[in-house]
């Protein structure tokens, strides 16, 4: 009788955190204290599933999952040592703790039901952001004071933004069900990256993104007409548009601050050199384990005291976590994305497509932000890797019995 009960709270915990996974997507772009009660109720739903028994076989089937629980598990290590305060490090951790979501989110969308969900969500949630945009553009709504219509930042709103898009190529060009709306879409998306928001790094990865697109498509005869016809349009919009601006003073910005100088770190490329710099300096400090968990500010602070300028974080996810946990936490996170690469192998052509352009984008992300440490980033992208490979754990539910 108890073992039947057991069952139905099982079910039922499963049912629900299906549901609420579709919702937690809709909460990262619009709602970040939405996001925060839902993800500790996943949490909760994931304990009375019964999921946590079958761990062991889920990150078996899954090693991107295991990469992820192990890199948490070295942040956790991390509050053992270092200069940080307690409430400093206590406050670090909490900053990874997505890390868990690949690994309990897997079960939720252990079924095609519920992935159907989740990926409409994404959609849904993508287009709203991008139609709010062109809303803010045209001065039909005012959602922010910094200027940029977008109703996240910048830089959040141009990554999510520019792999909607290539999500959208993909759809259209397999010719299905509302091809002509995906490849609007597309366009829409484009428009926005390049003459809307102008994000610098969501147009590096639009770029990048498209040139994967034709590598995963195209034939090599494709794929160099691809090339050259980016590259064409890349010289115009750099040399005629007015929207290039920003993109004009990055690679302006980037020469001069090449060159050693008291100026050096006045631009944003300037301030990310010297803080990718000393950087460098605190891993050669403590090249193996790092300074700790929440060790950065106080470390920058020590070794860049002549600076006027401090930083909380490198603006660079493979120095964060260089800096805090060494070369084992950065062979971790490399381990990371490459388990996602290799397994992205395993998926069906449409998933395998999609998982790696989300790679992509992350990869070129962490060189420029910390968006595993940031919190819509980190939230997005952890919930999308939990999306994109949640198909390979299929059957993980029914093995709770035999648990």
């Amino acid at each position: 009788m108890i073992s039947v009960m057991f069952e139905k709270v099982n079910v039922w915990a499963l049912k629900v955190g299906g549901m609420c996974t579709a919702l937690f997507i809709v909460a990262i772009y619009f709602s970040t204290s939405l996001a925060i009660i839902l993800s500790g109720l996943l949490a909760l739903l994931w304990l009375l599933s019964g999921q946590f028994m079958v761990l062991p076989v889920t990150l078996k089937k899954n090693p991107v999952a295991a990469f992820s629980l192990l890199l948490l598990l070295c942040f956790i290590v991390g509050l053992g040592y270092g200069v940080a305060t307690n409430g400093e490090a206590i406050s670090m951790l909490s900053k990874y703790r997505e890390l868990l979501f690949i690994p309990l989110l897997t079960s939720f969308l252990s079924t095609e039901r519920t992935r159907y969900w989740a990926w409409n969500a994404f959609i849904i949630s993508s287009v709203l952001i991008l139609v709010i945009s062109y809303l803010m553009h045209f001065g039909i709504l005012n959602l922010n004071n910094q200027g940029d219509p977008a109703f996240k930042s910048r830089i959040t709103h141009s990554i999510f933004i520019s792999f909607f898009g290539f999500f959208c190529a993909h759809k259209a060009y397999d010719g299905k069900a509302y091809k002509k709306l995906y490849w609007l879409l597309f366009i829409a998306c484009s428009y926005n990256l390049f003459f809307i928001v102008e994000g610098r790094t969501g147009q590096l990865i639009a770029v990048s993104l498209i040139l994967l697109f034709a590598v995963q498509r195209f034939t090599n005869r494709g794929l160099v007409m691809t090339v050259f016809v980016v590259g064409i349009l890349m010289l115009l919009f750099l040399n005629y548009s007015d929207k290039a601006t920003r993109f004009n003073e990055g690679v302006v910005n980037m020469q001069s601050d090449l060159k050693p100088g008291p100026e050096q770190s006045q631009t944003s490329m300037g301030q990310r050199y010297m803080f990718w710099r000393y950087s460098l300096e605190l891993i050669a400090e403590k090249p193996l384990f790092g300074h700790g968990t929440g060790s950065f500010a106080k470390e920058y602070e020590r070794i860049a005291s002549t600076e006027t300028m401090m930083a909380k974080n490198p603006h660079n996810e493979f120095l964060m976590v260089s800096v805090q946990l060494g070369v084992v936490g950065l062979l971790i996170y490399l381990g990371f994305l490459a388990s996602q690469y290799f397994l992205s192998k395993k998926l069906a052509d449409q998933e395998k497509y999609v998982a790696q352009g989300l790679l992509l984008t992350l990869i070129i992300t962490s060189l420029f932000n910390t968006p595993i440490m940031d919190h819509a980033e980190g939230h997005w992208f952890l919930m999308m890797i939990a999306l994109c490979y949640a198909s390979l754990s299929t059957g993980l539910n029914a093995e709770i019995n035999h648990a």
